[in-house]
Order: C-alpha cells, then structure tokens, then sequence
C-alpha cells in the first residue's frame, strides 16, 4: 500500500489530502474529524485521473471541511458536574450527582433530571472520564432499545432486509450501510428527538436499495419521509450538540 500526501488548489487556498493506493476497486474520499482528506484509490490508476477526480470532487470536499471546523468551533466543552445540561431524545435535562453506597453505578431520569447514582470510591480518581463513561454506557443501552423498534417498523415500510444492528461510536458520521447488509448507526443519535432519529434510520435502510447517493435513492427516501430535507438540515445544524 502507498501513501502520498499532495494537495488540491481551490479559489487559491491549497487542500491537502492524503493519498493511499490499494487493491480496491472503487476511489473512495473520506474526511476524518480533523479535516484531514484521505483519497484511497485502485493501484491501477494513474495520478492524472487522480486528480481529476478529486477536481471534480473539490466543491464537495470544501464543503465538507468547512462543515467540519464549523463543527470543531462550536464543540461543547463538559465537566460532568452537577447543573450542566445533557441531551435526551431531543429534551434538554439538568445533570445530577448522588453520591450512593452502590457496587454498580446506575443513571435514571427523574422529571427533568438526569441522575446518576455513584458511590463516592469511584469519584477518587480522573471522576470526569469516569462520568463519562458511564453516561456513554447508559446512552448506547437506550439506544439499542429504541432504534431496534424503529427499524423493524421502517425496514417493513421500505420493504428491505438488514442483518445486524451496530451501535457505534463514530466522530463524523451518523450512519452507514456495509455491503454485507449490516446498518450502523452512532449511539450519539440518542439525544436526538426522534424524528431525527427516524430520518437516519430511514437513509440506511435505503442504501440496502441503493448504495449511492443517486435520485433513485433519494425518491425511495422521500417515499416514507417527505419532509426529509427539514430534518436532514436540523442534524447539519444542530450535529455538534449531540455531543460528551
């Protein structure tokens, strides 16, 4: 496998990217949570129809980027201490500490609460990474719950099979397809309303239909989820809150 680095001109300002050849057929361009491009392309291909492509590509990967680092400034920075806000199916809740004499930690919603119940040994050491994880665990459980329904009821609709769920734990993607009919879906989906939810449930399952980003995909879209567009703009805009 060869890996280059080069870059691309645009309006003047330079892009770079990284460029990996290998035994796949397809070119493929991804754009990591840094912004950094990477290009992986078939061996037989020549750097002329490289560039090509990716000139081609260019207002897309600009795009992209831009999104990214619009993305990077609004990060949300969390302390994991009582009073700061967490996201849940869309509502905003009020986080809180209870310090608990208890061997497993456990976290429920009380009105408009978030509690977590912790025993005080477990807050000695790095207690802000360890909120945390016990706030991922919590959310990816729900989650696993409540998509499983959602995709059993839209799978129907659309008249496609999948076979396994994954929950994961992606930086720049909400959802994806592999070719071998598995649908993975990030778990920081949970703190979505569900229509959100819904919206990227609906996107994979359709790229069992088609795996591109064609009208026909769109239209098969469209067909269950007229008011797509709306909530695809809301994630674009809102993305960077769904966030630990």
């Amino acid at each position: 496998m060869k890996d280059n680095k080069y870059f691309l001109g645009i309006k003047g300002n330079k892009i770079f990217y990284r460029l990996i050849k290998t035994k796949r057929k397809t070119v493929g361009i991804t754009i990591d949570e840094k912004g950094e491009v990477k290009v992986s392309v078939p061996l037989y291909i020549d750097e002329e129809k490289i560039r090509e492509i990716v000139q081609q590509k260019a207002p897309w990967i600009e795009k992209k980027i831009n999104e990214i680092r619009s993305m990077n400034l609004n990060t949300v920075h969390r302390e994991f201490t009582d009073g700061e806000s967490l996201f849940y199916l869309g509502k905003e809740y009020v986080f809180k500490i209870i310090k608990e004499d208890l061997n497993v930690p456990k976290v429920i919603i009380n009105g408009n609460i978030i509690e977590m119940y912790i025993s005080e040994n477990l807050l000695k050491e790095n207690s802000k990474q360890v909120i945390k994880e016990i706030l991922i665990k919590w959310y990816r459980q729900n989650f696993a719950e409540i998509v499983k329904d959602r995709i059993e009821k839209y799978s129907l609709l659309l008249k496609v099979k999948y076979k396994k769920i994954k929950i994961k734990d992606q930086k720049t993607l909400w959802g994806s397809c592999s070719t071998k009919e598995n649908i993975n879906l990030n778990w920081r989906l949970i703190m979505a309303p569900f229509p959100i939810i819904d919206y990227v449930v609906v996107h994979e399952l359709c790229h069992l239909r088609f795996m591109n980003h064609s009208k026909d995909f769109w239209a098969l879209v469209e067909s269950v989820m007229p008011d797509y567009p709306e909530r695809r703009e809301w994630l674009k805009v809102n993305g960077y809150k769904l966030t630990l």
